[in-house]
């Protein structure tokens, strides 16, 4: 990717990074912003899908078809491992994040600062009261890292800080074991994957943040942060992590804790830069 796209959109999110990918795969200075590009509405499935072939049939004067399957073969070399490209038909482009590259993700968001872009965009003030659930949230976050420290399930490099850090590096286990010998993800919970799939939404939304041209996009932070932590919620309530996890399923337990790391770090990160409030480290 060439630096002034990089600069447009450094490869932060999921989105971003495919946009490059296709940017690659085109071969042309198409703007980024202009490739359909989109989650996919199937929750259970971590699957981005693209109409671009359908967009470029007149222009290029090929089948949408014909277009997906020329851009499919040259995407799937450079999303390797992280995503398995196919077409579905009519010319779609469907690109589905494998465990490997989930795991890649989801160690991001757990252990890499996000930017701060230097023209924030504040959310519309929301009533303390509206607030207080997502500061909830990250608070219970922040007092279950610091009780896995104590119990030496994880180890953080500094566990007692008077604020809410950017993350909560781990000194161990670093990277987290997101998957097993087989390589699959450990996280097949409906709720695992279901906070998974908020965290990984929150992140794409974040797309507007970090892309300079698309900056005054309007996102909906406390509806997203909300959903997230609403997730977060049904999450620790269904999916344990001490008692018989951590003595029998103690990589699992790890597991787990690094999505609390993530959801941590993404809240902290809108409370903050987009609330322009306070995250609590606790309540």
């Amino acid at each position: 990717m060439d630096t002034a796209n990089m600069e447009q959109c450094p490869e932060v999110t999921v989105k971003c990074f495919l946009l490059s990918r296709f940017q690659r795969a085109i071969g042309q200075q198409e703007t980024l912003g202009e490739i359909p590009l989109n989650r996919s509405k199937d929750s259970a499935r971590l699957l981005y899908v693209s109409a671009i072939a359908l967009k470029f049939a007149k222009t290029w004067q090929q089948t949408p078809q014909t277009i997906a399957a020329q851009l499919a073969e040259t995407l799937e070399p450079l999303c390797y491992p992280d995503f398995a490209v196919k077409v579905a038909p009519a010319g779609i482009i469907e690109l589905e994040l494998t465990d490997a590259g989930l795991a890649v993700w989801l160690q991001r968001l757990a252990q890499t600062n996000l930017p701060v872009s230097e023209s924030r965009i504040l959310s519309p003030v929301v009533s303390a009261d509206q607030l207080f659930p997502i500061q909830y949230s990250h608070a219970r976050c922040c007092s279950l890292l610091r009780m896995a420290h104590r119990d030496r399930i994880i180890s953080i490099a500094q566990p007692d800080v008077a604020t809410a850090p950017q993350i909560w590096s781990l000194a161990s286990p670093n990277p987290i074991p997101w998957t097993d010998e087989g390589d699959r993800l450990r996280l097949v919970h409906p709720a695992e994957r279901s906070l998974i799939s908020q965290l990984l939404t929150v992140l794409d939304n974040l797309y507007p943040t970090f892309e300079v041209k698309n900056r005054e996009q309007p996102v909906n932070y406390f509806k997203l942060s909300n959903s997230l932590s609403e997730a977060f919620q049904i999450f620790y309530s269904q999916c344990r992590i001490w008692g018989k996890i951590k003595i029998e399923q103690p990589k699992l337990a790890q597991a787990r804790l690094g999505l609390i790391l993530a959801t941590q770090s993404l809240l902290r990160f809108i409370i903050e830069n987009f609330f322009n409030a306070l995250a609590p480290l606790e309540l």
